[in-house]
C-alpha cells in the first residue's frame, strides 16, 4: 500500500510539472510580448465592455525591466477589469488586483494604439516575490527565461 501511495505521489508531481511546462509554453506562444515590469501607476475608471455592461477597469502603466519576447519598450500600458473608483471597488475573480510598485511577469497581447491585455486574463499576470520567483508558477526568473527561449516564437 505504501509503495502504491509513493508511486501515485510521484505520478501527480510529474504530471503537475509537465502541465506547468505546457502552460508556460502556451502562454509564451500566445503572447505578443513577455516582459518583466514594475507597476508605476494604476488609474481606475468606469467603462463599458463589449457586452454593454458598465464596469470598473484599471489602466496600468508598466516600467519594463526586460523583454523575454517582443521588442523592448521602456513603458507599456495595459487595461484590466477591476479596480476602485471613489468608494466603489470591483474585484474580478479571475483577475488579480495589482498595486503600484509590484514587480510582475506579464504575458501580453497587443490591443492596438499601444494598449495591451494579459493573455488568458489573470493567467497572463504573474507576481514576482522578493526572491525573484513567480508566485503561482513556482519558477525562478531564470527557469522562465530558459523555458521561454525553448518555446516557438511567432
Amino acid at each position: 500500500m505504501r509503495v502504491l501511495l509513493v508511486c501515485l505521489g510521484v505520478c501527480v508531481a510529474v504530471t503537475s510539472v509537465a502541465e506547468g511546462q505546457d502552460d508556460v509554453a502556451a502562454r509564451v506562444r500566445t503572447a505578443d510580448r513577455v516582459v518583466v515590469a514594475t507597476v508605476s501607476d494604476v488609474a481606475s475608471r468606469f467603462d463599458v465592455n463589449q457586452f454593454g455592461d458598465r464596469l470598473i477597469v484599471s489602466d496600468i502603466t508598466l516600467s519594463v525591466d526586460e523583454a523575454m519576447k517582443g521588442s523592448f519598450a521602456p513603458v507599456l500600458s495595459m487595461t484590466v477589469e477591476g479596480g476602485t473608483v471613489g468608494d466603489l471597488t470591483l474585484q474580478v475573480s479571475d483577475m488579480p488586483m495589482v498595486r503600484r510598485g509590484e514587480r510582475l511577469v506579464l504575458f501580453l497581447r497587443e490591443r492596438g494604439a499601444g494598449r495591451h491585455e494579459p493573455v488568458g486574463r489573470g493567467d497572463g499576470i504573474e507576481r514576482l516575490d522578493r526572491t525573484g520567483r513567480l508566485g503561482r508558477m513556482g519558477l525562478s526568473l531564470d527557469e522562465l527565461r530558459t523555458r521561454a527561449r525553448g518555446c516557438a516564437v511567432r
